[in-house]
C-alpha cells in the first residue's frame, strides 16, 4: 500500500515480486495511474483515487517542487493546496480500507503517507509493517535533522526536528484526516500520544536503504531494520529501440542526465548547458527529459540521445556517470552499478542523498537546482568525471 510518484511504487513492487517468489499471494493498493505497472507483478490491484496524482501533476504543485516564483508565492500556493487536498486525503483513506476489506491480507506493508494502516492497527488489530525507502523521516538520527528541516549540524536541533515533523504528520495526516473518517465507521478517535507511541515503538519498520550510504544507527531499537534498497528487474518488461542500441554501440559509456519527475524554473537553460558541454568537451550524453525538467531543441548532435523513459537497470550498466535529481530510486540504481553520481537536489530527501553520496566518496557535492548556471554545472560535471 503506497502513495507518491513512480519512485514510491518501485520498492513495494520489488518486495511484492520477492514475496510471490516465496509462494505468497500479493495485492497492491496504489493510485489508479499505476494499475498497468502493478500488473507486471500481480493481478490483484485495488486502486486509490487518481485525483492524488492529478494534484501532484498540477501547475500549483509543480510551482512548489520546481521552486518557481518567490518564496511568498509558493507558501501561498501551499496553503491553497492544503485546503484543496482534504477531500482527496479522505477518499484515499476510504480506498485503502476498501482494499483491506476486499483482499483481507494477513499483513499490510505500507508507505508512511498512507494513514489507514495506522488506524486499522490501533482500532481493529490489523497486522501492519512500515516500509520506508529513505532515512531521517520518522526515527531520530543524531547526526542528521529530519528531512526538510535544514542542514544544521546541531544534535539538539536534530532531535527537535524529528519531534516537530512527527507531530505535524500525526496531527494532520493521521488525526486530522483519519478521525473524521473513523467516525463514519464507528471507530473511536485516535489520540496523538497513542499514534506516536505506535509509530516510534511498536510497528515493525524496514528502511530499504543501502548501508553503504546509511549504516543502521546502533542506538535504534530492535524492531527497526536497515536492509537494502529493493529494486526489481524492470528491463524484462521493456525492449530497447534499434536507435538506442546503435547509439550505445557507437558512443559507449555516455554521461546520463535526467531529473525524473522533477521540474525546475529554467529547463531550457539546462538543455542549452548540456549542448555546450557536449560541444566543448566532445562528451556523449544520454538525456532523459521525463516530466520536462530538461528542454532541448532538435536537431541534436549524433552523440546526444534523448528519451522520456528508460529502465535504469538496463541503462546504468552502460553509462559512465549519472547526473540526477537525487530521488531515492535513482540514487540506489546508480549505486547498484557503482556509477559516480552528481545530484542537483530539488526538494525534500534529495538534499540528504546529495550529502550521503558525497560523504561516501561516490561523487562531488552537488548544488540545488535553483542555483543552476552553465558554468557551475560544467565545473561539477568535470569533477564528476574524475571519480
Amino acid at each position: 500500500m503506497t502513495l507518491g510518484s513512480r519512485g514510491d511504487m518501485e520498492p513495494y513492487l520489488a518486495l511484492g515480486e520477492e514475496l510471490k517468489a516465496s509462494g505468497y499471494e500479493v495485492a497492491f493498493c496504489m493510485p489508479e495511474q499505476f494499475r498497468e505497472l502493478a500488473g507486471e507483478v500481480s493481478t490483484h490491484f485495488f486502486p486509490m483515487t487518481q485525483e492524488y496524482l492529478d494534484l501532484i501533476d498540477s501547475p500549483d504543485v509543480k510551482k512548489i517542487t520546481g521552486q518557481i516564483g518567490s518564496g511568498f508565492s509558493r507558501i501561498r500556493t501551499l496553503f491553497k493546496l492544503l485546503r484543496e487536498t482534504s477531500p482527496i486525503q479522505e477518499q484515499l483513506i476510504r480506498d485503502q480500507r476498501d482494499a483491506d476489506i476486499n483482499f483481507n491480507p494477513d499483513k499490510i506493508i505500507y508507505h508512511i503517507k498512507c494513514a489507514y494502516p495506522v488506524m486499522a492497527a490501533l482500532r481493529v488489530k490489523r497486522s501492519v509493517e512500515l516500509l520506508i525507502p529513505m532515512p531521517c523521516l520518522l526515527h531520530p538520527v543524531r547526526e542528521l535533522p529530519a528531512i526538510g528541516m535544514g542542514q544544521f549540524n546541531n544534535k539538539w536541533w536534530n532531535k527537535m526536528s524529528y519531534r516537530l515533523t512527527n507531530s505535524a504528520m500525526i496531527s494532520q495526516l493521521v488525526i486530522g484526516y483519519g478521525n473524521k473518517i473513523m467516525a463514519e465507521w464507528d471507530w473511536a478517535p485516535l489520540k496523538r500520544k497513542e499514534v506516536r507511541n505506535f509509530l516510534l515503538n511498536n510497528v515493525p519498520v524496514e528502511y530499504a536503504i543501502s548501508e553503504r550510504l546509511f549504516p543502521q544507527p546502533k542506538y535504534w531499537p530492535e524492531h527497526i531494520k536497515v536492509t537494502d534498497f529493493r529494486e526489481r528487474n524492470k528491463s524484462k518488461h521493456w525492449e530497447p529501440s534499434e536507435d538506442l542500441i546503435r547509439f550505445i554501440e557507437k558512443f559507449p559509456n555516455p554521461l546520463y542526465v535526467g531529473f525524473g519527475s522533477m521540474i525546475n524554473a529554467q529547463p531550457k537553460e539546462v538543455g542549452q548547458a548540456l549542448l555546450q558541454l557536449n560541444k566543448k568537451h566532445n562528451l556523449p550524453i544520454f538525456i532523459n527529459s521525463s516530466w520536462g525538467g530538461i528542454e532541448i531543441e532538435s536537431p541534436l548532435p549524433e552523440n546526444i540521445f534523448l528519451v522520456k523513459d528508460v529502465p535504469y537497470d538496463w541503462l546504468f550498466s552502460r553509462v559512465r556517470a549519472v547526473v540526477h535529481h537525487g530521488g531515492s530510486g535513482t540514487t540506489h540504481s546508480a549505486l547498484r552499478f557503482d556509477r559516480p553520481q552528481l545530484i542537483l537536489p530539488h526538494i525534500a530527501d534529495q538534499f540528504l542523498w546529495n550529502k550521503l553520496i558525497h560523504k561516501a566518496g561516490i561523487g562531488p557535492l552537488g548544488f540545488p537546482i535553483k542555483k543552476f548556471t552553465a558554468n557551475s554545472f560544467e565545473e561539477k560535471v568535470l569533477e564528476l568525471l574524475k571519480y
